[in-house]
């Protein structure tokens, strides 16, 4: 039984050292670091955009007046943070957090597939929409020679 498990070993060991193969998984770290830096950066701008949202109200409740686009950017982000909330809060309950992080991804790439957005508008690229289809994730590995489709 001990040689068995060892020759399994072995052979997943000498696979994954193989070129190609080291290839196609450092294609696959490439563009998680780039969902991750993505995930950052929408997070660190819904912060700033709530922190606007909440200068807004405190002249709302001040009585000051208030112009035709903050009341617009107020609703827009009012409605960003209730969307988060009634996605990723459910999602990030689940016991396992890495669990969670991993069916929020999984989700997102599938109703971007769909062209629905899950998550606020801070989360998506304005210069390129379609990252996080699977034709824009396909064109951006092509523009990347160490990895082939």
């Amino acid at each position: 039984m001990k040689t068995f498990r060892k020759k399994i070993i072995a052979y997943f060991l000498g696979l994954f050292t193989l070129p190609r193969v080291k290839e196609v998984i450092a294609g696959y770290a490439r563009v998680f670091l780039g969902e991750a830096g993505r995930y950052s950066t929408g997070i660190k701008a819904e912060a700033v955009e709530t922190r606007e949202t909440f200068v807004i109200l405190t002249k709302y409740i001040k009585k000051e007046h208030i112009s035709r686009e903050e009341r617009k950017k107020f609703k827009r982000q009012v409605l960003d943070i209730l969307r988060s909330s009634g996605v990723i809060v459910p999602v990030m309950l689940i016991p396992l957090p890495f669990i969670g992080t991993l069916l929020l991804i999984i989700m997102d790439h599938l109703l971007l597939s769909m062209h629905i957005q899950l998550l606020p508008d801070s989360f998506y690229p304005k210069e390129n929409k379609e990252l996080l289809t699977p034709e824009g994730i396909e064109n951006d590995l092509k523009k990347d020679k160490t990895f082939v489709l």
